[in-house]
């Protein structure tokens, strides 16, 4: 299977850093420049977005908060560290954010967290402002704030689960409410 190069062309990364990410695996390339190209069109409230991708045991970063034609990759890893700084995993342009402004942190038994480094704007998840160094779970479709920055935040994984058990049973509360069994 062959990536199109008019989409390679759409997409301004850095493709020696994203073939590594996913181990140069075409075809996970093929399925995650797909999710790349529509992660903008995801967005309900803002053109900013993080989307963490999931490829091969390995987990990574891609967001246009420089500007909403240019996507930033991390590279593959478990924390990234969110500010205005150059230094930064995401280096974000917005005058109200903060050097070293809040951490995204992920664990395979827990999902992704983010948490706010102690910046003077605070760190907003979902319109909660969070406490200094106190992590809060990421979902889906959550809405982060960061200075004047609004960003929607979208998970990929593109990590088939070859079985169910793999993934113990006591991460989720079952309870029975009469009618329905909720998780």
């Amino acid at each position: 299977m062959s990536i199109d190069a008019d989409i390679i062309n759409a997409l301004s990364l850095p493709w020696d850093a994203f073939f590594q990410n996913i181990k140069n695996d075409f075809d996970t390339a093929n399925s995650i420049i797909d999710s790349l190209l529509t992660a903008k069109n995801r967005c309900q409230v803002t053109p900013f977005y993080v989307q963490a991708i999931i490829a091969n045991s390995s987990v990574f970063l891609v967001s246009n908060t420089g500007s909403s034609d240019t996507l930033n990759l991390t590279q593959a890893g478990a924390c990234w560290l969110l500010g205005k700084s150059l230094t930064c995993a995401l280096p974000l342009e917005d005058a109200a954010v903060a050097p070293c402004h809040a951490v995204i942190r992920y664990t395979p038994d827990a999902g992704f967290f983010i948490a706010d480094v102690g910046s003077q704007t605070g760190t907003y998840v979902n319109r909660r402002r969070l406490s200094p160094q106190k992590r809060q779970p990421l979902r889906d479709g959550d809405m982060i704030e960061l200075g004047d920055l609004t960003v929607e935040f979208f998970v990929d994984n593109f990590d088939p689960l070859e079985n169910p058990s793999d993934f113990p049973a006591d991460n989720h509360e079952i309870t029975y409410t009469g009618y329905e069994i909720s998780y």
